[in-house]
């Protein structure tokens, strides 16, 4: 049986921080014995311990605290683009991963910031148009990309000398204390022109070219792409889709740490993806979401029984498959046993006299 109310004060820490943090934060004296933070809406239900876990699981964390973690990055990225302006260096800026999404599960997040560079993209070939491309800058895109990240690093590191600036990433340049709210990672980049983009002209559909420092190389995606898709898929199930994400990302959060080590082989872009090929077992009422408890249980029983099928499913961006990596299956029958105690302790709570599971019980508790 797990224990649900260690969970809820884990819940709770992770999501607003910890008692002692908060009173810190609002200039309360440290032996102050009060909890000064919000009673959030699922502390509040007249319902078992395990039930408010699961919906306080899902639910997104509170606005002001993403918000906070947004204008930071927004604060330490404006800052970069304008002293590289000084260098000559054109440059905008686009937030990407979890803040974008809202499928973040600490109040106290980190947020991906892309700084890339405007002087010079990259354009896929032969473009639609017939037109020919030209750059004013002749050398090699990684070489531009390159020095973006050298000037950053230089940039940042001067401004910001009372944060830990640590360059040592091989995709970004991390930035963490100081006056700085929330840790920011800054990911020094390129546009790429995709034919896809050259048709529809849409940001979804631009690639990103990220530098690796490490192997002098760029390396491609496409966040805009996967953010649009769980977007849209998440409207059109009414917000279940974000509310699955985060009930994985929480379950992994509070494994013990010999088992999350293993669980954490599927990143949460994976368990994104997962989440995403739910599909119809996202078409739950707003007042049943306890019903996507048994919903994610049922189709990650699915995924390990069938090899076949889970190894179709692609990330929401099509780039890769989601099961490249023979070590996600095993990280996948951890997540999927973690998944299946909530349900069955939930069952227990909801049906303590009944002896055999029933998922129907926990689909048709409305809440």
């Amino acid at each position: 049986m797990i224990n649900f109310d260690a969970r809820l004060k884990r819940l709770k820490d992770r999501r607003q921080g910890t008692r002692e943090l908060v009173l810190l934060e609002k200039g309360f004296h440290s032996w102050d014995t009060g909890d000064y933070r919000i009673r959030e809406s699922y502390e509040e239900l007249s319902e078992s311990p395990g039930v408010r876990y699961a919906i306080g699981s899902m639910s997104a964390v509170n606005p002001e605290s993403t918000k906070v973690s947004i204008n930071e990055g927004n604060r330490v990225s404006d800052t970069l683009i304008s002293m590289l302006k000084t260098e000559g260096i054109g440059a905008t800026k686009r937030i990407q991963g979890s803040v974008a999404l809202d499928i973040h599960i600490e109040g106290h997040s980190d947020v991906d910031m892309l700084i890339i560079c405007e002087d010079t993209i990259l354009v896929q070939t032969p473009k639609l148009d017939g037109s020919t491309c030209y750059a004013a800058d002749n050398r090699p895109m990684v070489e531009i990309i390159a020095e973006l990240r050298n000037k950053s690093e230089q940039k940042l590191t001067t401004r910001y000398y009372e944060a830990d600036v640590d360059c040592t990433n091989s995709k970004s340049i991390s930035l963490v204390g100081g006056s700085l709210k929330r840790k920011v990672d800054v990911v020094p980049s390129c546009w790429y022109h995709t034919h896809d983009y050259q048709r529809s002209r849409q940001e979804r559909d631009i690639g990103i070219k990220i530098y690796h420092k490490k192997e002098h190389r760029l390396l491609g995606n496409f966040p805009f792409k996967h953010i649009a898709r769980v977007n849209d898929k998440d409207t059109q199930y009414s917000g279940n889709l974000k509310k699955v994400i985060r009930l994985l990302k929480n379950l992994v959060a509070d494994m013990p740490d010999y088992k999350k080590g293993k669980a954490k082989k599927l990143t949460s872009y994976d368990l994104a993806g997962i989440a995403y090929h739910m599909d119809q077992r996202l078409n739950v009422p707003s007042y049943m979401s306890l019903a996507l408890v048994e919903q994610t249980r049922d189709f990650l029983s699915l995924l390990n029984a069938s090899e076949t099928y889970r190894n179709t499913l692609t990330v929401p961006d099509d780039t890769r498959k989601i099961f490249d990596d023979e070590s996600k299956t095993e990280a996948l029958e951890i997540i999927t046993k973690e998944v299946e105690d909530l349900a069955y302790s939930i069952f227990r709570e909801l049906r303590p006299l009944s002896q055999v599971y029933d998922g129907s019980v926990i689909k048709s508790k409305v809440i």
